[in-house]
């Protein structure tokens, strides 16, 4: 089963690309690198290759791509998103019923992986693990909390911003007509003004969730 690290210990994962994804439990390690003298004692190995369990839910798996966890708990698919994997997958699996369970040699290597380009995409995966991450961190909770103050606070003021420039621009018509165009211009700028303020607020708390 593949398990995360969280502070209480290992548990069995139970969500796609889970933030804390550590590795896989396996009855017979190559090697033992603590003495193991309780029967109850099972080794997690996060480095190296081991058999994972896997299903076809997110899609047939090829050798090379990587896999990452799922919703169903200690079971991997094929990580077609931005998020944290498992490793690579050595074989192939394929099946029609997506709640088949079988098993394929995976080089476990726990990391993100950012496997899209599209801007709203990853944005939206950023904070959905930021989110994730919240429940099961003290800290990833902090992060989180900030990234979302810095986000409604560049909303804010950028709306805010919009609106005074925009109650200016209408004034000044009203007052000089032949000027409209200039005012206009003056408007379009603050719009532009305002459209980066709140990118900027955003980009900061892209940063702050990722690095």
């Amino acid at each position: 089963d593949i398990v995360s690290a969280t502070p209480e210990g290992y548990r069995k994962t139970a969500s796609a690309y889970d933030p804390q994804v550590f590795g896989v439990v396996s009855r017979k390690p190559a090697l033992y690198l603590s003495d193991t003298t309780s029967p109850e004692d099972i080794p997690v190995i996060s480095v190296g290759q081991v058999q994972v369990r896997v299903s076809s839910v997110n899609g047939s798996i090829k050798s090379g791509d990587f896999v990452t966890s799922s919703d169903i708990p200690g079971v991997g698919q094929r990580a077609t998103d931005n998020g944290f994997v498992l490793g690579t997958a050595d074989s192939d699996y394929s099946s029609n019923d997506p709640k088949k369970i079988g098993t394929i040699l995976v080089t476990l290597h726990p990391h993100f992986a950012k496997l899209s380009n599209d801007i709203t995409r990853n944005i939206w995966s950023t904070f959905n693990l930021g989110y994730t991450a919240a429940l099961e961190s003290p800290l990833g909770f902090v992060r989180y909390v900030i990234a979302g103050v810095i986000t409604l606070f560049s909303f804010f003021f950028g709306f805010r911003f919009f609106a005074k420039s925009s109650n200016r621009g209408v004034e000044a018509i009203g007052r000089n007509p032949l000027a409209s165009k200039a005012i206009l211009l003056s408007v379009f700028i603050n719009s532009v003004v305002t459209i980066a303020i709140m990118f900027f607020g955003v980009a900061i708390a892209y940063l702050i969730l990722v690095l």
